[in-house]
């Protein structure tokens, strides 16, 4: 069986971490399901460095989700069929099992629709923010939350803000913004979803005592879309709420392929 010689790799992370003299008091299982193994090979070995019992498997067959009983299942669904998506949703749906689906661009685009029943993630990304999204949905905060991945850095979608140095990541890489783009992507971060309307966004953003039109809140609108690589037809990030102003893009406001 397939998960004997996946177990192999374990005992080197184990040994790393008894090198290091990392003593682990307690642990969550997590299952990582993957045809390329290679694809998540790295995510697997920081998992068991950061004290969770990872298992990784090539494919779920039978009755291996109810044997195994993970707290998390990590699903790399780039190259699967739809179809065989939503039969492993279906199946961790009535269990109760949550789920992190690893999509290569183009499927993210595409599937994030109509995912429903699990996180999605673009891959390959950076490390950390994956690890920041699974210690979130570990923590089982509300779904409807944002996840704030510690008190420096804050995280949406492929988005990753580091408040110390302000600094900006998009898929892993850096984007240079303006103090003024900067804070806006903050606010719209920081607003769980809500609508945010031209008024608020000058007062906020600009303050009280700017006289300018609301004009300037859609410039820079414009300019922060353009640095996300965002389109304002098919938001991935921002979408325009028609004689309001502006909100956060769920995964119902996906791109369509």
């Amino acid at each position: 069986m397939r998960v004997e010689s996946r177990l192999m790799e374990y005992k080197a992370t184990e040994e790393e971490v008894r090198t290091n003299k990392i003593i682990c008091q307690s642990t969550k299982r997590i299952m990582i399901i993957s045809e390329s193994p290679e694809r998540v090979r790295h995510m697997l070995v920081t998992l068991t460095s950061a004290c969770y019992d990872v298992f990784s498997l090539h494919r779920l067959e039978g009755n291996m989700l109810q044997a195994f009983q993970p707290d998390l299942l990590i699903y790399d669904g780039s190259y699967t069929a739809q179809s065989d998506r939503e039969q492993l949703l279906r199946q961790t749906e009535l269990l109760g099992t949550p789920v992190l689906m690893l999509l290569d661009q183009q499927s993210y685009e595409s599937y994030s629709n109509y995912a429903r029943g699990a996180e999605l993630l673009q891959w390959p990304t950076r490390t950390e923010l994956a690890m920041h999204r699974i210690q979130w949905m570990m923590s089982n905060k509300p779904k409807d939350k944002l996840p704030l991945a510690s008190e420096d850095i804050r995280i949406f979608k492929d988005i990753y803000v580091d408040l110390k140095r302000m600094t900006v990541d998009l898929d892993g890489r850096r984007i240079e913004l303006t103090k003024t783009e900067y804070d806006m992507l903050l606010y719209f971060i920081a607003s769980d979803g809500s609508v945010l309307s031209r008024d608020s966004l000058l007062d906020a953003i600009w303050g009280v005592q700017f006289f300018g039109g609301s004009n300037v809140v859609d410039v820079h609108i414009k300019s922060l879309r353009k640095k996300l690589k965002d389109s304002a037809v098919s938001p991935k990030y921002i979408v325009t709420v028609r004689g309001v102003g502006y909100r956060l893009a769920d995964h119902r406001d996906g791109r369509k392929s």
